[in-house]
């Protein structure tokens, strides 16, 4: 992993430029670049050899001009991007959504909340660059009981138990999650434990607030607690279990809650692959179309990172197949079919539906669906007497 981080600054007043470039030389993995505009091009991004990991902009009170200009490009093409500039100025902050920035940062601005807000960001970075093989997937509903828990809970579990993964799953519904109940766990620990103490964790440490499943998944339970969560005071710590996760584990399977949170949108930033669960009904679609807008308008995700997941397809019902692609902008979506009995049996007794009815269809989609996400076919799962030979084999 690169130690240092390429920081673009750039301001049109020089004095800004100075003052925030002095700031920002503090941070010890950072290597600033600073650009002060002076002619007519309102383009930071144009003459650049490379894309910086991460600008920050300063802007005049009243201008929008290097705003819009960074909008002109796609989500892809621009770096995450900070703004600074006059808080009280809506068309500034309006500019700078429309431009994908993640923060804005109101003059007179401290250089606490500037390296705070900067190291956010590096932080993003880091699962990435700490580990390339590590892929993040998350699930999230259209609608209430669409069954995203089922599929992400489910999907995990193959991923360790058959695709031979070291795998963790999340459950970021920290009010009501009940994730831990699909697999019939009791967990001790969970994420709100973790991020009371996230500054002190270690790729070690962050292993005693996982619960760990008799296939070797591991679970980061959400507790279901009435802790008084400020996401915008633990975001820091969250990406630092995030990134402690991706050192960990080769597959990380999280469970969103509908409603997206600063936890949500962090997580759906770095997903590799984020799947909306839908069904078939207009009331599902409509809100589906809405997060797809949410996800990759205001979140900036790319659009080929996202999938529609069909769960509990009938034949015969009135929204048909088609239906569903071309309300979803025509991406075609992975079907689950419906198998009522097996699922209800599943989620009542807290067993995975592979090891309860590996026969039923619903079992069949979820082994496609898991090699679609894992790339790569499944194995099959090791069983005692392989697992004996390869021990005997290391010994």
């Amino acid at each position: 992993m690169p130690s240092r981080y390429d920081l673009l600054l750039v301001s049109r007043s020089q004095d800004s430029a100075d003052q925030l470039f002095s700031c920002l030389t503090q941070a010890p993995d950072l290597q600033v670049e600073k650009q002060v505009i002076t002619n007519g091009d309102s383009d930071p991004l144009r003459g650049l050899l490379s894309v910086p990991d991460l600008l920050v902009l300063h802007i005049g009170s009243g201008s929008t001009n290097e705003l819009d200009a960074i909008a002109q490009y796609s989500p892809e093409e621009r770096p995450p991007l900070i703004v600074v500039g006059d808080g009280s100025d809506p068309r500034s902050m309006r500019a700078a959504m429309h431009a994908g920035a993640r923060d804005f940062l109101a003059e007179p601005i401290s250089e606490d909340d500037l390296l705070s807000s900067v190291r956010r960001f590096t932080a993003e970075m880091k699962p990435t660059r700490r580990s390339q093989s590590t892929s993040i997937v998350s699930f999230i509903n259209s609608k209430g009981g669409s069954g995203a828990t089922f599929l992400a809970t489910n999907t995990a579990h193959l991923l360790a138990s058959v695709s031979n993964r070291k795998t963790a799953l999340v459950d970021l519904d920290l009010q009501f999650g009940n994730l831990t109940q699909y697999l019939d766990l009791k967990p001790k620990r969970g994420i709100i434990d973790a991020l009371e103490v996230a500054d002190d964790l270690d790729s070690v440490a962050i292993e005693a607030y996982m619960t760990l499943h008799e296939t070797g998944l591991s679970v980061l339970a959400g507790m279901n607690t009435d802790f008084d969560l400020q996401q915008d005071l633990m975001l820091e710590g969250f990406d630092q279990i995030l990134a402690l996760l991706s050192s960990n584990y080769e597959r990380i399977v999280v469970d969103l809650p509908r409603h997206i949170d600063q936890f949500g949108a962090a997580t759906l930033e770095r997903s590799d692959r984020v799947a909306i669960v839908v069904q078939q009904s207009i009331p599902s679609l409509q809100d589906a179309s809405r997060i797809y807008e949410i996800v990759t308008k205001k979140l900036a995700v790319p659009k080929d990172r996202i999938m529609i997941v069909l769960n509990r397809m009938f034949k015969n019902a009135a929204v048909e197949l088609a239906d569903v692609e071309q309300s979803l902008h025509n991406l075609k979506p992975f079907v689950i079919p419906n198998d009522f009995q097996a699922v209800a049996e599943s989620v009542n007794i807290g067993a995975p539906i592979y090891d309860l009815a590996r026969r039923s269809p619903v079992t069949k989609a979820l082994l496609q669906l898991t090699e679609d996400l894992d790339g790569r076919p499944a194995s099959k799962p090791k069983g005692l007497i392989s697992r004996l030979r390869g021990a005997a084999r290391q010994g």
